[in-house]
């Protein structure tokens, strides 16, 4: 359930983002009136699609919850009857402790669960759903450039005496050869960057597909980066033949060119002072 509502989460700010940069891009004047109706009518149903899958999920999980909540009581209400018989001297303590952890047990483990619904119906965006080896954007691009190399510095100093010979040493086993990783032929067939042409502050969306053309499962890693700047991972498991859909967005810094990169797909997002 987590991985359905993450999913239309992110389907839900997709087609936010897209109907954001379609208005800002009407404003200006940069699209015709055509293609802005065509867009919108498009954008909006997907919207509302979206939405409609976010509330299918929370209604759902809004039933586990009243499940949950009413097992809840029936643990709580077996402890407090334990406790009560411990009280009158039905029980001595060993006895209570003995009895009363598979109700503590049951109450802890619902607790928990109860928790992580709350955390689910209240999320109002993907990224307050916890992914697996996920880290979020930052707020700004880094600038393009790369580090100039440190300078070469070479010592006029004279030479120090050649040390004194060491005492025999006892060769150590050499390490094992780390065993091969498994052959992962997980590509990148689609790479989109919406819009690629932006204002600082503008929001933006990094769309891939992820494919798995083999004939074995596999766990691929996803890696996007930024002027080669790991800004986030996800982890997925894709059957053979399988492709999935991952969105990424961020707001645009500083003007300049950024090189964007998912696994082996790249691209270029310019960011400009004005239109």
């Amino acid at each position: 359930m987590d991985k359905e509502l993450r999913l239309a989460l992110l389907n839900k700010e997709k087609a936010e983002l897209f109907m954001n940069n379609l208005e800002r891009l009407f404003s200006d004047k940069a699209i015709n009136e055509v293609s802005y109706k065509a867009l919108k009518s498009e954008y909006s149903a997907s919207l509302q699609l979206a939405q409609s899958k976010v509330m299918q999920i929370k209604q759902e999980l809004n039933k586990r919850l009243a499940l949950k909540t009413r097992e809840l009581d029936i643990y709580k209400q077996e402890l407090a009857n334990l406790d009560a018989r411990f009280k009158v001297g039905q029980f001595s303590a060993d006895e209570f402790i003995k009895l009363a952890r598979n109700p503590e047990r049951k109450i802890t483990l619902l607790e928990e669960q109860i928790s992580h619904l709350n955390l689910l119906i209240g999320a109002q965006h993907s990224s307050e759903i916890p992914a697996p080896e996920t880290t979020g954007l930052g707020s700004f691009f880094a600038p393009r450039h790369k580090p100039a190399p440190a300078p070469i510095v070479i010592s006029s100093a004279p030479e120090p005496p050649p040390p004194s010979p060491l005492p025999p040493q006892v060769e150590e086993p050499a390490a094992a050869t780390p065993p091969p990783k498994p052959y992962d032929p997980t590509t990148v067939s689609d790479l989109m960057i919406l819009p690629d042409r932006v204002l600082p502050g503008s929001t933006v969306g990094i769309i891939a597909t992820i494919k798995n053309p083999g004939v074995d499962t596999v766990r691929h890693r996803t890696e996007f980066r930024i002027n080669d700047r790991l800004e986030a991972v996800n982890e997925m498991i894709l059957n053979p033949g399988q492709s999935e859909e991952l969105t990424f967005m961020t707001v645009a810094g500083r003007p300049g060119e950024y090189a964007i990169s998912v696994d082996n797909a790249s691209g270029i997002l310019r960011v400009i002072s004005s239109l």
